[in-house]
């Protein structure tokens, strides 16, 4: 396996606190069942294999390995990354469904497509090019999702999103 055999799903922080926990932001690819065993990508190229023993408040995780989590967040944002084809299976044997080439309605008329999705460690925003290409994030929450089906996400009460 090689490097490009990897698919980024986030980077780590640079503190190992006392409890051995160290910050992890997520990436586009990302999903909280994707932290089990990971391959974390160092500044230099080398590549370590570990196993997340425990997942805290907002993605601060604990490695099977101290030492390399403590040189992780010497160095810094760390990739965490694993291979294509687990993201692939672990999206089907989970069901995830990235919204991804779903149309968005607004007020019964389709506004844009969702080109991609993001995680802010506290909710998804989904990443929607309009029809006059402009990008709008709309959070995956109940304020603005109405209905979710394969082929359409009709929001509500984005007025203000649209304006920013």
């Amino acid at each position: 396996m090689q490097i490009s055999d990897l698919v980024k799903i986030g980077k780590l922080g640079k503190l190992v606190d006392e409890n051995g926990f160290i910050p992890f932001k997520a990436g586009k690819n990302f999903h909280p069942e994707f932290l089990g065993n990971i391959f974390l990508v160092f500044k230099n190229n080398s590549v370590r294999y570990v196993t997340v023993e425990e997942v805290i408040n907002n993605y601060r995780i604990k490695l099977d390995d101290s030492e390399t989590a403590q040189s992780a967040a010497n160095e810094g944002n760390v990739k965490v990354m694993l291979p294509k084809i687990e993201i692939e299976y672990l999206n089907i044997e989970l069901d995830i469904d990235d919204h991804v080439g779903k149309r968005i309605i607004f007020k019964s008329e389709m506004i844009g497509k969702v080109v991609e999705i993001l995680n802010n460690s506290v909710y998804d925003l989904l990443v929607c090019e309009l029809n006059n290409k402009q990008e709008l994030m709309i959070p995956l929450l109940d304020k603005f999702i109405l209905e979710i089906n394969d082929n359409n996400i009709t929001v509500q009460d984005i007025e203000g999103l649209m304006k920013i």
